[in-house]
């Protein structure tokens, strides 16, 4: 007999010696312990069927990229997707990503599903990250940003819900959206939107149509990392996404009471730059998407993705929803996102886009930002295993600080409006395990060779700016390496 069913059984009998009902002291102790092992043999089949339909799953996935990058001088070349002055004023203005990342990058994602017998099902789900620019093999904590990007819990299919929110989802946490999404050639986010908070997804109307809901609080700067307080809720987001078919319309309202309190001191975003004394305190940001995964622009077998987006005050930060408290109340914004993925045969496929924005009153009053960057990415498959990747970038900026400035050591200096462009070409030999035709699958080595220039007045825009600095100036730069990137 099981020792646990002998320790339940002698517990038992003990229990009944010490007293009982005077018919159950009239049975036999045979009787007794006939009962009782019935009983317990009725008590372990109904918790093996309440355990039977509960099932866990673990799933382990990553992101990487790392690789070498050294310039025509044999020294470590700059680079990066957001190496522009554009890029420091909101919205990404990136140029292509191909031969021309230095960095070491690095997402460990963890995931744990729990399902259960009457049908709902809880995931939990935490995702660390770390980055350097080392070419070390072991790297100082200086240099590294070891960080827990998302931890939340998220549950869905209660049988006590019905109608709409029958197959919906709660969720709380640290997290990113779950309706982001991005421009990966460009290393872009068209729409991301992160912090801490809770919220439901899934409510289904119709077949058609669905809405999300969340409320999310977050600090100023870049993911969320403030140069005053990180433990500090800035600025509250509420959202609202809404989809019909593959329409998409996102809203969001958002609050940081408080943010004007900072004003002369320095950007929250640790940009060196000196705050507006007309700060925001509220804004309010929207987006109308289109996402099509079956057609390229409607012509060909394909896809695409398309948006347009407003932000007035705090939401004139149109990429990263709430993470600018520099901007002023008056601050606008209008950006426009499209590109697509098409397979032109066997052996080439395309990856075009466009992103725009024009921006005014945005840390100062009639100040205005006007940037256009175009991609384009081309891939030929020359082997199963082997090809050879091309990638044209062109980023045009008209920028107008209007007397923005900025600490420069102990000095105070002062952007410059400048008008000029940027263009990239990068001739990559690719090796991949398969798909050698599908730009979107990972594992993929490469070698490169990029050749980078742009106009003489981009130089002059801020003493602090890699444009202009020592080494790195208008007339052209190569550089040269080894990359490998992975994603599972």
């Amino acid at each position: 007999m099981h020792k646990a069913k002998t320790a339940r059984l002698a517990l038992a009998i003990a229990g009944m010696m010490v007293g009982g009902s005077a018919a159950a002291q009239s049975l036999t102790l045979e009787q007794r312990l006939a009962q009782l092992e019935e009983k317990i043999a009725r008590d372990e089949q109904q918790q093996k069927k309440a355990s039977a339909g509960t099932t866990n799953t673990f799933r382990f996935s990553g992101y990487a990229r790392s690789g070498l990058l050294i310039n025509d001088k044999g020294r470590g070349g700059r680079a990066g997707p957001a190496i522009s002055p554009a890029s420091s004023i909101g919205g990404d203005a990136h140029i292509g990503r191909l031969g021309n990342e230095k960095d070491h990058y690095i997402e460990l994602g963890f995931h744990n599903q729990t399902r259960f017998s009457n049908g709902s099902w809880a995931n939990f789900k935490a995702l660390l990250a770390d980055g350097s620019s080392s070419p070390d093999p072991w790297v100082q904590n200086k240099d590294n940003n070891l960080n827990i990007r998302q931890v939340y819990v998220e549950m869905g299919d209660f049988p006590s819900f019905s109608g709409a929110a029958r197959h919906a989802s709660l969720w709380a946490g640290k997290r990113f959206d779950g309706d982001n999404f991005d421009l990966h050639f460009t290393d872009t986010d068209i729409v991301f939107l992160g912090g801490t908070g809770g919220g439901i997804s899934n409510l289904q109307w119709n077949e058609q149509w669905r809405s999300d809901f969340s409320i999310y609080g977050r600090s100023f700067g870049d993911l969320g990392s403030s140069r005053y307080d990180d433990n500090n809720v800035q600025n509250l987001l509420l959202t609202s996404n809404q989809f019909y078919g593959n329409w998409q319309w996102m809203l969001t309202g958002m609050s940081a009471n408080g943010n004007d309190e900072l004003k002369g001191r320095a950007s929250t975003t640790g940009s060196y730059a000196l705050r507006s004394d007309d700060t925001a305190k509220h804004g309010v940001f929207t987006m109308l998407a289109w996402h099509d995964k079956n057609r390229f622009y409607g012509l060909a077998p394909g896809s695409s993705t398309h948006a347009i987006q407003w932000g007035k005050g705090l939401g004139a930060e149109t990429r990263q929803i709430g993470g600018d408290g520099d901007l002023t109340r008056n601050a606008s914004a209008l950006r426009l996102a499209t590109f697509g993925v098409m397979p032109l045969s066997d052996r080439w496929s395309v990856a075009p886009s466009l992103l725009a924005q024009h921006s005014e009153d945005r840390y100062r009053k009639g100040d205005r930002y006007d940037w256009a960057t175009i991609n384009l990415r081309a891939s030929q498959a020359i082997t199963e295993n082997f090809a050879l990747q091309y990638e044209a970038s062109w980023l045009y900026m008209d920028l107008k600080p209007n007397g923005r400035s900025y600490q420069d050591g102990g000095s105070i200096a002062t952007y410059n409006a400048v008008k000029g462009d940027v263009y990239k070409l990068t001739f990559a030999p690719t090796f991949k395990v398969g798909n050698i035709n599908d730009m979107l699958v990972r594992p993929e080595i490469r070698l490169f060779a990029t050749w980078m220039n742009w106009s003489k007045a981009l130089d002059n825009y801020a003493l602090n700016d890699d444009f202009g600095s020592a080494g790195f100036t208008a007339g052209g730069s190569w550089n040269f390496g080894v990359q490998a990137e992975v994603w599972f």
